[in-house]
């Protein structure tokens, strides 16, 4: 019978097969490892795109004629108007007799102040007149001396004198219309309250004598204007021909500031062979050529640029953009006159 026989090893070959093991093992680990990971795929580069030129959308500076007009509507007044007011003296009012539209003859009352009894002291005035005048004709008959005949006829221009005063004030204290016409305005007020001197009460104008007023919005538009241009009217469909009669250079320069102002906007036109059922408060289409130019250098209005004061285009080199100075001249609703900075033909940029 045989024996198994054990051999033993040294205990530093033992360590040395395992630590080479271990190697081992750890190397076939990372190995597969990295054979489980995703295989990226490979960046694609971005494809090159070249800039998109920019785009211009120019014209080309032409000459030409350009003109500039006024239009606008314009309301028929009338010619002769008289706005009425206490010259002399102010006072508490009490009366107006007569309304807007109201049809007044030369002479009529039109408005009255606060008088107390000067109308009753008035008529004993003239009581009292005729009183020194039957004393200085008894006199002159009965054939008085000179001395007392001319007493007497102190007494009498003494009366006079008087009377002629209190019917002054009571005059000053009453408007009466200065012409036939209608009522065109009244001031809102009431009986009992105070009245300046030299306020508007009524006006009365003659609706048979008109002639056509435009207000505009900016005095500086009426600068062109002026007195004699002819003037295109349409009325009710039809075209006429007139004049400009008045612009606010034809006026001297007013104290009262609301007159002014408005005296700075408005001009006056006649109209020529006018229809006969023209009124006072129709409207008429005006248009007045205010200037013109021939051979000018124009452009599109779209095409000015500004910066703080500064009038400016851009002109088209090639594919860049230059900034130009300019001159403005006359200008439209859509084109500008071009003074000076421009050369005809050059490309010029719009302001779109």
């Amino acid at each position: 019978m045989y024996r198994r026989q054990r051999t033993n090893l040294p205990l530093s070959n033992i360590n040395r097969r395992l630590r080479r093991i271990a190697a081992l093992l750890t190397a076939l680990m990372l190995l597969s490892g990295c054979s489980l990971l995703p295989v990226e795929p490979e960046t694609l580069q971005p494809p090159l795109v070249e800039p998109a030129k920019e785009q211009f959308n120019v014209v080309q500076a032409s000459r030409g004629k350009i003109q500039t007009f006024l239009k606008g509507t314009a309301y028929f007044v009338s010619a002769q108007s008289e706005a009425l007011s206490f010259k002399n003296m102010g006072g508490r009012l009490k009366s107006i007799p007569v309304t807007v539209g109201q049809e007044v003859k030369a002479g009529d009352l039109l408005a009255e102040l606060e008088t107390g009894d000067l109308d009753f002291q008035v008529r004993l005035q003239q009581l009292n007149v005729e009183r020194a005048q039957l004393l200085y004709d008894q006199a002159r008959k009965a054939g008085a001396g000179a001395v007392d005949l001319r007493l007497k006829e102190i007494d009498l221009e003494r009366e006079r004198m008087s009377l002629q005063e209190m019917k002054a004030r009571l005059g000053q204290a009453r408007l009466y219309a200065p012409i036939s016409g209608t009522v065109t305005f009244v001031e809102k007020l009431n009986a009992g309250d105070n009245v300046n001197a030299y306020q508007a009460i009524v006006t009365v104008s003659d609706p048979n004598k008109v002639q056509l007023t435009y207000v505009a919005a900016d005095s500086k538009d009426l600068n062109p204007v002026k007195a004699g241009m002819p003037v295109s009217l349409k009325y009710k469909g039809k075209d006429y021909k007139g004049r400009v009669l008045q612009t606010p250079s034809d006026l001297p320069a007013a104290a009262d500031s609301t007159k002014a102002e408005k005296n700075g906007v408005t001009i006056f036109m006649s109209m020529d062979n006018a229809p006969g059922d023209v009124k006072v408060g129709d409207s008429a289409e005006l248009t007045i050529e205010l200037q013109k130019r021939d051979n000018a250098i124009i452009v599109p209005r779209s095409a000015i640029r500004s910066y703080m004061g500064r009038s400016y285009v851009q002109i088209a080199e090639g594919e860049r953009r230059k900034e130009v100075d300019i001159e403005i001249g006359l200008t439209t609703p859509t084109e500008v006159e071009i003074v000076k900075g421009l050369e005809e033909g050059q490309k010029v940029i719009l302001n779109n």
